[in-house]
């Protein structure tokens, strides 16, 4: 046998090695397609793989952009760049090192993302990048309000009579339609009486101060000559038109924030939650619910709301929560449809988080079946899950309360569309109402497990309905406990001025 040269051996082994990184180079991770669409909760960034990979995230200014570095990827070279939506501008690809692919987002202002996370969908793994807004540019635009300028001399009493008028029906908002131009007139009105009620405060107290000469005791007042006639008024022109600003403009001129209904479609993804007779996933239907109400949500003055999915998605239960307070929340609404052994069960239901057990059997049996969404997703719990859960419990306490009260009024809503399965709220250990910062509860829209009721899940009138019906329940609860700086708390103050004005003039 013949006895090999070490130079021989090493150019063999430098061989070997070339082709193993060759081969290495084959099963890269490949970028093989980029979307980018902009809806009602924002901007969304879906970047196809054809295998999951390591991803490192760069935020750079002046200007605005966000950098995505994927280290052992590549760019396919059919990938085709989409145009601009929402806060990007543009998106750029690029290769700042051998074997690293680049995306590049550049945007419009300085606002933060979301953090980036792999998903699951058919096609096979995504990395999903989202940038929280209202969606102003892409959504339908808003209804105008032309805030026009108020005489200082209008009477006090009628004033206050108008504001009363006006905030009237608040106290009992519509149950099932949503009125966008009539919401916007309302709102027109508010800033008018407002801008009013400043004006003839400004004219009293200007009435009611002293003249120079009344100042001056050693003055005396000399009556003016009436030798001469006054020459005839000259017709003024006519003021120009006052620009048109949407509510959003109005309401930051006034310092306002919108409230934020963060909307949590239930299951997604391969977690397809319960399925009806006639195959239909509960997954679709929420889905379809939870679009419907995003959108009358937006078309109510002074709410805004964000989804934590827009897809077909699978989503962690924890993570829903994570993105609602990331989002700014002021509450979060779990929409689900229900299933039952009986298949005669009906109706609606609102349960609410309970760190006590549950209010009755079902709603033990229905919290053990939604908590166990993850291990369908495939989620991992964490090591310190009982020390979080402690801790949790202690700050989720505080907020117990309004979610009951809140709760009530969306149940209160449903009653009176459609008949609900238990008169009272339900209460169990749901881990998606782990919310800690804000009211949240899951609502059950209708059983899926019914015949009849998975026909009308599908059915867009009646999605329609039980989102009147929640959106009702939002109203009510904002209406009576209005967070301060809010639409809300400005239509409570302005109604409490009324009421106390009306109250001190008396009766004529």
């Amino acid at each position: 046998m013949r006895v090999q040269s070490p130079s021989l051996c090493r150019r063999l082994f430098g061989l070997t090695l070339i082709a193993v990184c060759a081969g290495g180079a084959v099963h890269a991770s490949e970028i093989k397609g980029l979307q980018l669409n902009a809806g009602a909760t924002g901007t969304r960034a879906e970047i196809a793989l054809d295998a999951p990979g390591e991803f490192k995230v760069i935020s750079l200014a002046g200007p605005d952009r966000l950098v995505i570095d994927m280290p052992a990827s590549s760019v396919s070279p059919t990938l085709s760049l989409p145009a601009g939506a929402g806060v990007v501008t543009s998106v750029r690809t690029g290769k700042p090192v051998p074997g690293t692919a680049r995306v590049v987002f550049d945007l419009s202002q300085t606002i933060t993302a979301l953090k980036p996370r792999i998903e699951q969908s058919g096609n096979g793994p995504v990395l999903v990048v989202e940038w929280p807004g209202d969606g102003a540019s892409a959504a339908t635009p808003a209804a105008a309000i032309a805030v026009s300028p108020t005489s200082a001399q209008a009477p006090s009493a009628a004033s206050t009579a108008a504001a009363a008028q006006m905030m009237a029906p608040v106290a009992a908002p519509t149950p099932t339609r949503v009125d966008t131009a009539a919401s916007a007139e309302a709102t027109s009105r508010l800033i008018s009486q407002i801008a009013a009620a400043n004006a003839a405060a400004s004219a009293r107290e200007l009435a009611n101060r002293p003249s120079p000469q009344a100042a001056m005791p050693g003055m005396v007042a000399v009556a003016p000559s009436p030798a001469r006639a006054a020459p005839p008024p000259v017709a003024a022109p006519p003021a120009a038109t006052p620009p048109v600003k949407t509510i959003q403009q109005v309401m930051q001129g006034q310092g306002m924030r919108p409230l934020v209904i963060a909307i949590d479609p239930g299951h997604g993804g391969q977690d397809p939650g319960a399925i009806g007779k006639n195959g239909t996933r509960e997954k679709d239907v929420v889905l379809a619910i939870s679009k419907e109400l995003a959108r009358q949500i937006n078309a109510t003055p002074g709410l805004k709301a964000y989804m934590t999915r827009e897809h077909d998605v699978f989503i962690p239960l924890n993570k829903r929560a994570a993105l609602a307070r990331a989002a700014k929340a002021d509450m979060f609404i779990s929409i689900h449809a229900d299933a039952a052994e009986n298949r005669n069960a009906d109706g609606s239901s609102v349960y609410v988080l309970s760190l006590r057990g549950a209010s009755s059997q079902r709603a033990r049996w229905l919290a053990d079946k939604e908590n166990s969404a993850d291990l369908i997703g495939g989620a991992r719990m964490s090591a310190n899950t009982t020390l979080a859960s402690v801790l949790l419990d202690l700050t989720q306490s505080g907020h117990m309360k309004a979610s009951e009260d809140a709760a009530g009024q969306i149940l209160d809503g449903l009653k009176r569309v459609g008949n609900v399965h238990k008169p009272n709220i339900e209460r169990a250990n749901f881990a998606v109402l782990r919310t800690s910062d804000m009211p949240a509860m899951l609502v059950e829209t209708a059983f899926i497990s019914n015949e009849t009721e998975e026909v009308r899940l599908k059915d867009p009138a009646f999605q329609r309905k039980v989102a009147g019906a929640v959106l009702d329940g939002v109203n009510t609860f904002f209406t009576r406990q209005p967070p301060p700086g809010t639409m809300f708390a400005a239509r409570a103050a302005a109604l409490e001025t009324a009421s106390a004005s009306i109250t001190a003039g008396g009766s004529p």
